[in-house]
């Protein structure tokens, strides 16, 4: 259930701001261990800590637990990472027209 209302939190764009995502850090003490590491994720966008797992990786986890929004907060934060994923000419339109309605025109 966190993880749905995190992901809808994040649908906000006043929540997809670094000091908004930031603020929840003192919330997460007394969380499952799943929770904390879906937030351990989002605090890694926000720190350029060099033991933090790189945005591929969190995009990755993001996509796993189908955590859309958090996907897109990744691209919208690192655009050059949809250089590295790989994606077919054909997929890459869908995927380009996807990211122009939820990120920010930076990204594309």
């Amino acid at each position: 259930v966190m993880i749905l209302l995190l992901n809808t939190w994040l649908s906000y764009k006043e929540n997809r701001t670094k000091s908004a995502i930031m603020s929840l850090q003192s919330c997460t003490t007394n969380f499952r261990e799943d929770v904390k590491a879906v937030f351990s994720h989002l605090f890694s966008l926000c720190n350029n800590d060099a033991d933090n797992p790189s945005p591929n990786e969190i995009m990755d986890y993001f996509d796993r637990i189908e955590m859309w929004n958090g996907v897109s907060l990744v691209l919208d934060s690192n655009p050059a990472v949809v250089k590295t994923i790989g994606l077919d000419t054909n997929v890459m339109a869908d995927l380009l027209s996807t990211i122009g309605r939820c990120c920010s025109m930076i990204t594309m």
